[in-house]
């Protein structure tokens, strides 16, 4: 999955194009008491004390918030609940080369002992802007989208349905190379709020979510489908939804593929989201959020 930030040339206020809306981003009151931020030395997979991403899984830690690891983009993600379609694609090289290659180790801890998942996202806010020196803003733009509309007015493809409130969102309850993929739909991810990605051969890719609104469904599909537009929900579902998509991603944006059959592979991303969604993708233009990094430094020392 592919995700882009815009970063303006210089570190002072980034002037927003015309026909825009720039709206700066609301002062933070949130802080760690104690905040330490190393370079993350032993490499290794990047780990935390809770899961670092747009949903509201949260176990209470104590008001311990340990990340090791991790880079500034994750960090980003997490603290600011960054959409796929609020990156501005193409613009990851005018990042500092350190923000997309180096990883850092937090250990930090709260003055409370029983924050929120939102008030820890405050705090990493803060501490981004105080140790990083990160200045940001939101703003409205008209940009070519790509927007999801139902095939069938008022009906849904077979892995896309309506999810069963109160039903469990933190438990394993099968392996998730179920073959019967309609049958995962609710069931799989474990977590519920966002989505998840499970490589099943170079040829085959599972997307899911469990407890979505459809919003939020085709803003991770934009980067599931590393569509050149970002995909903006146009069916009118309300409420939150399950959805599982497998589709083969060696086929994305790629013309005269082979055609010989393959074992493990899956339809191409627009003939999957079609025939398992009951959705189809128009060419449109639409009023959009971007998120803007105005500047952002190496973290100052402990």
């Amino acid at each position: 999955m592919l995700l882009f930030i815009g970063v303006a040339a210089s570190t002072g206020l980034c002037l927003a194009p015309a026909h825009s809306q720039n709206t700066l981003l609301p002062p933070h009151k949130l802080q760690f008491e104690v905040a330490s931020i190393r370079e993350s030395r032993l490499g290794g997979k990047a780990n935390s004390s809770f899961p670092l991403d747009r949903s509201e899984t949260y176990s209470p830690t104590g008001g311990s918030f340990v990340a090791t690891n991790q880079s500034v983009v994750t960090l980003l993600i997490f603290a600011y609940k960054i959409k796929v379609s609020e990156f501005s694609s193409g613009l990851m090289g005018h990042l500092p080369k350190w923000a997309t290659s180096e990883r850092f180790d937090i250990n930090a801890r709260a003055g409370s002992e029983s924050p929120t998942k939102d008030d820890m996202r405050s705090m990493v806010q803060s501490l981004l802007e105080d140790r990083f020196k990160l200045k940001a803003h939101r703003e409205m733009q008209m940009k070519p989208v790509l927007g999801m509309h139902l095939t069938k007015s008022g009906m849904t493809g077979p892995q896309l349905r309506s999810h069963i409130p109160n039903s469990a969102c933190l438990t394993l309850p099968f392996l998730a190379t179920e073959t019967l993929v309609p049958s995962l739909v609710g069931r799989w991810p474990a977590t519920c709020g966002d989505g998840t990605e499970l490589r099943i051969s170079r040829y085959r890719l599972r997307e899911g979510g469990r407890d979505m609104k459809m919003s939020a469904i085709a803003d991770w599909l934009s980067g599931a489908g590393d569509t050149e537009r970002p995909i903006v929900d146009k069916t009118g579902l309300q409420g939150t939804l399950d959805f599982v998509l497998e589709f083969d991603p060696e086929s994305l944006d790629r013309e005269g593929l082979s055609s010989t059959p393959r074992d493990d592979s899956g339809p191409n991303f627009i003939d999957a989201i079609k025939e398992q969604l009951g959705v189809q993708l128009k060419k449109e233009e639409d009023s959009i959020t971007l998120f803007t990094i105005d500047g952002i430094e190496y973290p100052t020392a402990n």
